[in-house]
């Protein structure tokens, strides 16, 4: 483009990754040609985006996202206006307006490829040698301009091992609530981006410390620092107690700021299959521990689909029960539901999703009693989630330190034909009976609102 008397320039996380030693996973083109004038230089190019209109270039299997410099749309308006929020951003600008105008300094860094230098209008530099997120302009009008970039900062937090500037982290715990105003779909696809960035264990807890994970899904929340049930304190602090954690709730986590700030009373937790307060803090840990092989499979460039990085979040609070020799496929489908609906419900989950998730988790039956009787898993006929079945088994035998799930531990009675509780035969049966296939049975089954609920086909 520069030959044709554009500018042209890397931007973003390329420019980012470059320097602090990371391979970029794409790179990005920021430049003064409009969308409608790149689309005229290049042939294998198209238009994307109603809210932010881009230029996709293609060359192969690769997409170079290319966008024009723009300014920031609501630079005239009144910081203290009840609602900033962007909903359009196409009001285009010159090269200092675009890089003001994005969310960190980290993020602002422009880089001439003919020159071969770094550009840089935001002190992007020195806070990438000082490891800091920081805004760009005042960081409580920036995330209620977006309210995602809260969950962005976490996310180049914990994946650069960087430190939340003190004036951004203190903005983010007063806004913390905007996140409600943002459309569900981004939402939740930043929260993959968390969990599939190599850093989901750090991702978890630093959106546990700012409360985030409380509003994003009470839940996850109560699953990961909650406790089981109601107790007299618990009902003492809804009479109007200070709410404050004790020292063992918050002794797993590291808190940057005054953690007052960030206590927010935790909802109890209630699961007819995990009553027990004890039992709860092994699964948590198990949970944890899990998360961190997770994320050493993901730093091997290993792809993971959006369902298995949520699996495996949650998954250490239902397996063992899942394959418990005592639990009926019935009850594993009912534990499943149990655990895992109200967070497709808070976080809003698409329904392929859902459906694979609750494919990937009763497959650990599958999974467990195979292995127990070393006999081969059948991964033919393109199931997916029975291969994701079989990695999550893997990584919670990682966390369990090599025993566990995918060790087979209790599962010799589960149904190992199929990952579907429809197919289910009695457990009691003998080996050398004859399985019958129990015909699957359209519609009626699903319950309003279960997104989790059988489906008629397996996701792939």
């Amino acid at each position: 483009m520069a030959r044709h008397g554009y500018k042209a320039y890397l931007v973003g996380g390329c420019v980012r990754d470059l320097l602090v030693g990371r391979r970029p996973k794409d790179f990005d083109v920021a430049t003064s040609a409009t969308p409608n004038e790149v689309k005229a230089l290049f042939r294998n190019c198209r238009i994307i985006g109603r809210r932010f209109r881009l230029a996709h270039v293609f060359f192969g299997p690769k997409i170079i996202e290319t966008s024009t410099f723009r300014a920031n749309p609501r630079e005239d308006e009144d910081g203290d206006a009840p609602d900033l929020l962007i909903r359009r951003d196409n009001v285009f600008g010159t090269e200092e307006e675009d890089a003001v105008r994005r969310d960190f300094t980290i993020n602002g860094l422009f880089y001439d490829v003919e020159k071969e230098v770094v550009i840089d209008h935001v002190h992007g530099l020195a806070d990438l040698d000082a490891k800091l997120v920081r805004t760009i302009g005042d960081p409580d009008v920036r995330f209620r301009e977006d309210p995602v970039r809260m969950l962005r900062a976490i996310k180049f937090a914990a994946r650069l091992d960087f430190t939340i500037e003190t004036a951004t982290y203190a903005a983010l715990l007063r806004q913390r609530d905007e996140i409600r105003k943002c459309a569900a779909p981004r939402v939740v696809e930043e929260v993959y981006r968390l969990l599939r960035g190599g850093a989901a264990r750090r991702s978890i807890e630093l959106l546990a410390e700012t409360g985030l994970l409380e509003i994003l899904s009470p839940h996850l929340a109560a699953l990961y620092e909650g406790p089981v049930q109601a107790t007299d304190a618990d009902a003492e602090d809804a009479d109007g107690g200070d709410g404050e954690l004790d020292d063992e709730e918050i002794a797993w986590h590291r808190v940057w700021a005054d953690d007052r700030s960030t206590r927010i009373r935790r909802l109890p937790l209630r699961l007819s299959f995990l009553a027990d307060p004890g039992e709860l803090l092994r699964r948590r840990t198990l949970a944890w521990s899990t998360l961190d092989a997770f994320d050493a499979l993901v730093q091997r460039d290993h792809e993971v689909s959006n369902a298995l990085a949520v699996c495996t979040m949650i998954g250490p609070f239902v397996a063992d029960t899942i394959v418990a020799p005592a639990t009926r496929p019935g009850d594993a489908n009912q534990a499943i539901l149990e655990l895992g609906q109200p967070i497709v419900d808070q976080l809003r989950i698409a329904r392929r999703d859902a459906e694979r998730m609750r494919y990937i988790l009763f497959a650990l039956r599958k999974v467990a009693a195979a292995r127990a009787r070393n006999l081969p898993l059948d991964l033919s006929g393109g199931r997916d989630s029975l291969e994701d079945a079989v990695q999550l088994a893997d990584l919670l035998a990682a966390g369990h330190g090599g025993g566990g799930v995918a060790a087979g531990s209790g599962g010799g009675d589960a149904d190992d034909r199929e990952g579907d509780p429809d197919d289910a035969t009695d457990p009691s049966a003998g080996d050398d009976e004859p399985r019958k296939r129990r015909r699957r049975r359209r519609g009626g089954r699903r319950r309003n609102g279960e997104l989790m609920a059988a489906p008629s086909a397996p996701a792939s």
